[in-house]
Formats: structure tokens, sequence, C-alpha cells
């Protein structure tokens, strides 16, 4: 994962450059690993190019001035969680594609119990809320949910909390994944940035205060340095996982995508 001093213009100018190489990207066989990594990895690829080319639209319609970065931000985020997934997952692809794929039975099973915990809300219209969409959307599959949660559960066991299931379909942490990966760097420096915007710190809310001899005041107006930080990011970890696929696929190089930085 590389860094270049470019300017706002010219980071611009990567990531339309890196969309339209990615756009070109046809997939037309089965991975050796499976159907399961190729799913994954193609529909990775969907995602970061479709985030990318959503901040060229947002600058494209708000220009520079009124580019709304805290949003940028939060869009870029997961292009990194992305990089760090998909170099995971490649080091082991067709167990660990698996392993990721079937941590859904986990995560819907979450997701039904919470449902069903709260049909005993003391909040009137929360309680009739969860009471409707549990007759319609868990009871009737509340059996096969079950059925597919207890199939995988004792591969998702938390070794240290016997009966518990793991929080995330590795067992690791994003930051233990990232550093597997040699991400370390970009975990400590870049997405400790990016997760300011994602909670709304205070890092967020002060991206519109203004402070002068008057006073205080807000303004939507973008910094210089944030708009450029969107898109080096976008550029960085898109190219990254650009550089990760088309070897995988047989599709390209990792020199034809830092050709794109020009």
């Amino acid at each position: 994962m590389a860094i270049r001093g470019l300017s706002n213009e010219e980071h611009r100018n990567v990531l339309a450059e890196l969309v339209r190489f990615a756009e070109r990207a046809e997939v037309n066989r089965i991975h050796s690993a499976g159907l399961e990594y190729t799913s994954l990895m193609v529909c990775f690829l969907t995602h970061s190019v479709r985030a990318a080319d959503s901040l060229l639209r947002l600058i494209q319609s708000f220009g520079e001035e009124y580019f709304p970065t805290t949003v940028g931000y939060t869009i870029v985020r997961p292009m990194f969680e992305i990089d760090v997934t998909s170099h995971y997952i490649t080091q082991d692809p067709s167990t660990r594609s698996r392993q990721y794929v079937e941590y859904e039975s986990i995560l819907t099973k979450k997701q039904m119990d919470a449902w069903g915990k709260h049909r005993g809300s003391k909040k009137p219209d929360w309680r009739e809320a969860m009471e409707t969409a549990w007759q319609s959307g868990w009871a009737p599959r509340q059996t096969q949910v079950e059925a597919r949660y207890n199939s995988v559960r004792t591969k998702f066991e938390n070794p240290a909390k016997r009966g518990q299931v793991v929080h995330n379909w590795s067992g690791k942490s994003l930051r233990k994944m990232a550093v597997e990966v040699d991400h370390e760097e970009a975990y400590d420096i870049f997405y400790a940035d990016l997760s300011s915007f994602t909670h709304a710190d205070v890092r967020l809310a002060n991206r519109f205060l203004r402070l002068d001899s008057t006073g205080m005041s807000w303004s939507s107006r973008a910094s210089y340095p944030d708009v450029g930080g969107v898109f080096r990011y976008a550029d960085i970890f898109l190219s990254c996982f650009l550089g990760l696929f088309g070897p995988a696929f047989g599709l390209w190089s990792e020199e034809e995508v830092r050709e794109c930085w020009g």
C-alpha cells in the first residue's frame, strides 16, 4: 500500500482512471479456490468501484468548495475494510471465503434474537411493531434460521468463552487482520482518521466550526486538506485492492494498476 503526494485534482484524476480501469473487468470463470471466493471478490470489486464512482459524482455535483467531506470519509472507510478483508481471505481463499459466507447464519440468528427480545418491549409502539414483524417475517423461518445456526455454531465458538460465538467472522479484530496482511501502518494512521467520521466524534463536528475574531460560526464549506484526504485514501485503497484482484483472476498485473497513477 503506497503513498504519493499529489494535488487534489491529481488525486481525483487518479481515482477516475482507476474506476475506468476496473470497469473493464470481466470475470468469466470460477476461481480455483471456489465459487465462494469468486463471488466475494467480485462483490468486493463492485462495491469498491461504485464507492469510488460516487465520490467522483459528489465532487462533480458540489465542487471542491462545498464537497461533503464528512460523507466522503464514510464512503471511503468500507473501501479500507474491503481491502484488508480481501487480502486476509486470499491468504487461504477456499477455507476463509467459506468461513466468511457461513458466518451469515450467525448474524441472522443474532438479528432474529434481537427482534424476538423486543417483542416484550415496555414501549407499546415498539412492542406492536416487533410483534407484527416477528409474525410476518421471522416466525415462518425461525426453524430454518435455528437449524442453519446450529449447523455452523461450533465453527465460530470463542475458545476463551466456551459456548459463546465470536463477534466477527474471522474471530479477529480488523486491526489484527490488517497486521497479518501487512496493513498495520494504514490501519493506525488512515483507519483511525476515517473512523472519527463514522463514529460522529468531535472531529466530525469540528469540520463545520469556524472561529475568528468575531466569534463562532458554522459553515458547510470544505477544507482543502479534507477534500484531498478523501480522494487520496480512495486512490490508495482501491489501488491496493485492484493490485490483489487482477492477478488473482488473471486480468491485469499490479504494474498496470500503478500506471493509473500516471
